[in-house]
Order: structure tokens, then C-alpha cells, then sequence
């Protein structure tokens, strides 16, 4: 029965590669070919490759990748910075009035994550005019932080909660105070938490599509999303050099995967028991 299982499980493996790759594969064929080999055989697997789609995409979409990592490298590290501190104070402050609090604070943050991300737009829209952040990059950094942030309050408790509280004895036993605590306690043991929410954090700034083309006024200064919904018009779509952009796009998202890989694997297992 072992072995049985064992094939049906190496079957589904197979089924899933096949699933999830060949549409790569696709999205990269079609990056490799011209505007006439898209146009006369769309198709057609038997073609001459050439990178000159992907130099035009460069050129045009250079500012654009640079102001995604921005975005999402600001957006993240705001999120991490605010998000752990946070965590702790929900996870670790147990008087009895504290703890209706907690549970208060719990609530909302869970109800903030079911409202639509375009019902925000308009307030924050005025929030931003009034402080004169609508087109630059801190207003919509600061946006996808409000969107983000209770998000990764939610994700990082767990981690905060899964260190024994024997360890916080036996800091405050050695003359810590809370910061100190917080610093040399919660942060090296909650290190694949914060690697795991900040990855998936960053992922979420780097395709954030609905802030970024709304409070970015300005069309040179549109993120990745919006340059690959531009590949889009009234009467075609250049499928080429939406898929180079889709590949060169994904580069920084595998290269955040495989650092932290290792951490992501250890802190979704956190999570998914605590």
C-alpha cells in the first residue's frame, strides 16, 4: 500500500509540473519571439529566438522595474519595522485589560482585511492630497503599507507566540528591560517569521496594481503592473512584450524566493502549527 500511494503521490507530482510549467514554458517561447513571428505563426514552436524584445522592453520598462523595487522594498521594510514591534506588544502584554484589548485589536485587524481594496481608494486619496503625497512614490508607499500592515500583524503573532515564555523569565530574571528583551530575544527567534512575512510582503508590494496606478499621476513613473496593463489597447495586445516584461518582472521575485527559501519553509511551518 506504501509503494501504491508512494506512485499515486509521484503521478499527482508529475500532473502539477506539468501543470504549472508548461505555462512558463509558454510565457518565455513567446518572449523570444519578433512582432512577425507573433503576427504569421503564434503558435509555431519551430522558431528563430532573439532578444530584441526584450532590449525594447528594457528601455522602455527600465524606470519602471526601478520604481517597483522601491515601492516595494520601502513598503516592506515600513511594513517589518512597524509589523514587529506590533506583534510583540499583541502577543506578550498579558494583563487581564490588555487581553480585552488584544482580542479588540485582533478583531479589527481581521475586518480590515476583508474590506475591498478599492472601497480605500477615495479616502485615502484625500488623505494623501492633504498631505501632498498624490504622485510620489512615499504617498503610495505609505498606501500599500495601510493595506499591508495589518496583514503582517496577523502572520507575525503567531511566530511571537510560538517562543516560551521561560526564555522572556529568564531575560527579565538577568536585569533586561522590554527593549532590550524585544531586541535580543524576539528578533533572532522570530528570524524565519520575519523572513517569511516579509517575502510574502514583498511579493504583494511588487504587483500592487490598484494604489500605484491610481495615486502615481504621472505615466512615466507607473510600476511594473501598470507598464504590463499598458501592453493592453483598444485593438491589439503585444503579447511578446507583455511576456518579456512577465519574465524579467519575476527575476526579483525568484531571487527574494531563493534567499529565503530555507526560512520560508521553517516559518509557513510556524505558522501553520501556532
Amino acid at each position: 500500500m506504501i509503494g501504491v500511494g508512494r506512485r499515486w503521490g509521484h503521478a499527482a507530482a508529475g500532473v502539477l509540473s506539468v501543470v504549472y510549467l508548461v505555462p512558463l514554458a509558454w510565457i518565455v517561447i513567446t518572449s523570444l519571439k519578433s512582432d512577425d513571428q507573433i503576427r504569421g505563426a503564434p503558435n509555431a514552436l519551430a522558431f528563430t529566438p532573439t532578444l530584441d524584445v526584450f532590449r525594447e522592453v528594457l528601455d522602455v520598462g527600465g524606470g519602471a522595474i526601478v520604481t517597483s523595487l522601491r515601492l516595494a522594498g520601502f513598503t516592506t521594510l515600513l511594513v517589518i519595522g512597524v509589523g514587529v514591534p506590533a506583534a510583540y506588544a499583541l502577543s506578550r502584554l498579558a494583563s487581564p485589560g490588555w487581553r480585552r484589548l488584544v482580542t479588540i485589536a485582533m478583531g479589527v485587524l481581521l475586518v480590515l482585511q476583508m474590506v475591498p481594496q478599492p472601497m480605500a481608494v477615495i479616502p485615502l486619496f484625500s488623505i494623501l492630497a492633504r498631505w501632498k503625497l498624490v504622485g510620489t512614490l512615499p504617498g503610495v508607499v505609505l498606501a500599500d503599507v495601510s493595506l499591508l500592515l495589518p496583514f503582517a500583524i496577523l502572520l507575525l503573532r503567531p511566530f511571537v507566540l510560538s517562543i516560551p515564555g521561560a526564555i522572556f523569565e529568564a531575560a527579565e530574571l538577568d536585569g533586561t528591560n522590554g527593549w532590550q528583551r524585544f531586541r535580543y530575544v524576539v528578533l533572532p527567534l522570530s528570524a524565519n517569521g520575519i523572513a517569511t512575512v516579509g517575502s510574502i510582503v514583498f511579493i504583494l508590494a511588487w504587483g500592487e496594481f490598484i494604489y500605484a496606478t491610481t495615486f502615481l499621476t504621472e505615466q512615466t513613473r507607473l510600476p511594473v503592473s501598470g507598464l504590463l496593463a499598458q501592453q493592453i489597447n483598444l485593438y491589439s495586445v503585444s503579447w511578446n512584450r507583455m511576456m518579456a516584461l512577465a519574465v524579467l518582472t519575476s527575476l526579483p521575485l525568484l531571487a527574494v524566493f531563493l534567499l529565503a527559501q530555507k526560512r520560508l519553509v521553517q516559518g509557513l511551518s510556524v505558522g501553520a502549527v501556532k
